[in-house]
């Protein structure tokens, strides 16, 4: 006796097989889309505000005197790593109030340098550390910068976390 299949277990079974299929094509596209981003744009955007024009830190300022700005290429691969780190030491320190994020891709780098010079610098050594870098922490105190780290892809997590622990307790 031979058993006899219904046909619409085959049309389940067929919906199933193309919803599967569907499904993988979406994730394989969806984590592309997430890889290339990441790629374009630093991780620390998931944790901390970003401002995209260097004005927005003359307001960002007058609101909020103290403050840590954290300001990198978005594209540079050499830091993803590090940068993955830092975001870490950031939420651990519970810091993410008082940081801001500036992307320096498209943006022009001598007058946001500038600006930080000429009108942030609390003085001349201040000045003088202002300089084009891989990634650069500005640590700012009643409105003016009072420390300046850069390429601080090149420190340790263990010295940022003394450094940015110190900041914390200065201004608390």
């Amino acid at each position: 006796m031979e058993k006899k299949i219904p046909i619409k277990n085959y049309v389940i079974l067929a919906l199933v097989f193309t919803i599967s299929i569907l499904a993988v094509f979406y994730a394989r596209v969806w984590y592309n889309t997430t890889k290339e981003y990441y790629a374009q744009n630093s991780v620390m955007t998931k944790s901390i505000m970003e401002i995209k024009y260097s004005e927005e830190i003359s307001s960002y300022i007058l609101e909020n005197q103290r403050l840590i700005l954290y300001a990198s290429s978005g594209k540079d691969f050499q830091i993803k790593d590090f940068e993955d780190d830092f975001r870490d030491l950031v939420i651990k320190l519970d810091v993410t109030d008082e940081m801001l994020y500036m992307n320096l891709d498209g943006i022009d780098t001598d007058s946001f340098y500038n600006l930080l010079r000429n009108d942030f610098a609390s003085n001349s050594k201040i000045k003088n550390q202002i300089v084009n870098s891989s990634a650069s922490l500005y640590l700012f105190t009643n409105g003016k910068l009072t420390n300046v780290l850069n390429n601080v892809d090149d420190y340790s997590i263990k010295r940022l976390e003394i450094i940015m622990e110190s900041w914390v307790a200065d201004n608390a």
